[in-house]
């Protein structure tokens, strides 16, 4: 992602609300608890309130992870701890003064000053111009490194006139006065338990594939999103941005998959549920019907000919039974067969389209001619009842609807004049 470094006008959060426009936001319910199971995932919060979903995503800066604040049930992966323990996680303090007037150079969007002393190298190193997009002259010192961590112990007031002493060493030489700001604020993000820092690093132990291991979900349930996830571009908040459309992206495609997973398994329960004879009632009255070959197809209409259905073939074994007649008496020779023939039906079944259907009506006379037609030139495999029932209790199930939706369109029409 290249590019300037740009400034949103309005500031930052314009953004957020309107990616957060019609969506219920609930403010100041902190995160105590988080317990992942195999139903979905329940999110205590102070106040002994439970919030449960079929999945959560967790993000949270790394600073709460590595403070482990919000206890994990059951505990996260020991790969996901290592990484959250390895990487670090910096802070970036500012003060944001607004002037009653643009005293330093409009033209230019940043300007700094390097301080003497090594230790306070990152106090108030930079400086950021927003009088062009926030409506008033606007200027924002940054603090970093072991400056930043000093300054969350300071008072306000006297960091405030820390930076005013270095604008007026820079301004003050070149005959320019600096004002007191009309407002001020200064940022604490070390000492916020919600933040606990400002962004991630790799810091001397950690890689690159730490952000990874941070952004992988545990069970298809709980997932992580924030800069500290985004290894293309971690600590920016367009790292966290496309975190986010990442994770909506992986969620979306684990919720499909729950229920493509779901609709299987009742399919499954209702193939191992009694029969009750289905699959005899569809064939009383077949769509398509010659010689042993009987057919039921999942159409609405009939000119869907690449629908799918069910051939039935029906056959007959040939049994040898004892003869009923076959009782020896003493000596006495039979004289009738010692056995009888009696003939038993049953069926084989295949998933075939309405076009196969009609392709093997016209492409042989005789049955056996078809059945061979039907194995060998449209490469169907024939099933018994059971396996019938296994591969093909979905389709069973569109056949019957389909057919109950042809009986509806079918039926008589009460005009109303």
């Amino acid at each position: 992602m290249g590019g300037d470094h740009c400034f949103l006008a309005g500031g930052n959060s314009r953004l957020v609300q309107a990616l957060c426009d019609g969506v219920p936001v609930l403010y100041e319910k902190t995160v105590k608890r988080i317990e992942l199971g195999e139903d979905g995932v329940s999110i205590s919060v102070e106040g002994d309130q439970v919030f449960k979903a079929d999945m959560a995503l967790c993000t949270v800066p790394l600073g709460v992870l590595k403070s482990r604040s919000i206890v994990f049930e059951p505990e996260l992966p020991e790969r996901k701890l290592g990484a959250i323990q390895r990487l670090g996680f910096g802070l970036l303090n500012k003060v944001a003064m607004v002037f009653p007037y643009v005293f330093w150079d409009e033209e230019i969007d940043t300007f700094g000053c390097l301080n003497k002393e090594r230790s306070k190298r990152g106090e108030f190193f930079l400086f950021y111009s927003y009088h062009t997009v926030s409506g008033g002259a606007v200027l924002i010192a940054l603090v970093a490194g072991e400056a930043a961590l000093e300054f969350e112990k300071v008072d306000p007031a006297v960091a405030l006139h820390k930076v005013l002493g270095i604008l007026k060493g820079i301004y003050g030489p070149k005959g320019v006065t600096v004002p007191d700001p009309i407002q001020s604020s200064c940022t604490r993000w070390g000492s916020d338990p919600l933040c606990l820092g400002s962004y991630s690093h790799i810091r001397v132990g950690s890689s690159g594939a730490d952000y990874d291991i941070l952004a992988e979900s545990v069970n298809d349930r709980l997932f992580f999103a924030g800069e500290a996830t985004n290894s293309a571009y971690p600590a920016t908040m367009h790292g966290a941005l496309l975190s986010g459309l990442r994770e909506a992206s992986k969620i979306l495609r684990a919720s499909e998959g729950r229920v493509n997973s779901d609709q299987k398994k009742y399919a499954l329960q209702k193939s191992l549920q009694p029969r009750n004879g289905v699959l005899e009632d569809l064939f009383m009255e077949p769509d398509l019907e010659f010689g042993r070959f009987s057919f039921v197809f999942s159409y609405i209409t009939p000119d869907e000919q690449q629908t799918a259905g069910l051939a039935r073939i029906t056959l007959e074994k040939r049994l040898l039974l004892p003869s009923k007649n076959h009782n020896k008496k003493g000596d006495q020779k039979c004289q009738g067969p010692v056995a009888e023939v009696d003939q038993e039906v049953f069926h084989l079944y295949a998933i075939v389209s309405q076009e196969q259907a009609n392709q093997l009506l016209m492409a042989r006379d005789d049955d056996k001619g078809r059945v061979a037609f039907l194995c060998k030139d449209l490469g169907v495999k024939l099933m018994g009842y059971d396996s019938t029932w296994e591969v093909g209790s979905s389709l069973i199930s569109s056949i019957l609807n389909a057919r109950k939706a042809r009986r509806w369109f079918q039926r008589p029409k009460n005009l109303k004049i």
